[in-house]
């Protein structure tokens, strides 16, 4: 029986070029005019979270909150309250669940 690799899949805005870097290490990049869709093995987490920590500019966000250092914040059957309103207050946009902001986002439901 083959394993199936879990894949991780980001949409990253407020990073510039540098991002292609990663493609040598095994992320798929894909541009989305002035973004960009990434997607890697889930164990390459490590090296995008350190990537991204290091190259995201100031006042963009991708799953990840900067407060000296990275904060990780899980979500389980698509519910934490937390990241909930976290993401309603960035995009100034009331959602209602994180599951309809997922499925109303295009490149959530591609993958």
């Amino acid at each position: 029986m083959m394993r199936v690799r879990e894949m991780y899949y980001s949409y990253v805005m407020g990073i510039d070029e540098s991002i292609y870097e990663l493609e040598k290490q095994g992320f798929s990049i894909e541009k989305d005019k002035k973004n960009y869709m990434i997607t890697f093995p889930a164990d390459k987490a490590l090296i995008w979270e350190k990537f991204i920590s290091k190259h995201l500019e100031f006042e963009f966000w991708n799953e990840y909150l900067t407060e000296d250092g990275i904060k990780r914040y899980d979500v389980e059957d698509y519910v934490n309250d937390n990241v909930l309103a976290l993401c309603e207050r960035l995009c100034k946009r009331k959602f209602g669940s994180l599951k309809s902001m997922l499925e109303d986002n295009q490149w959530y439901k591609a993958g």
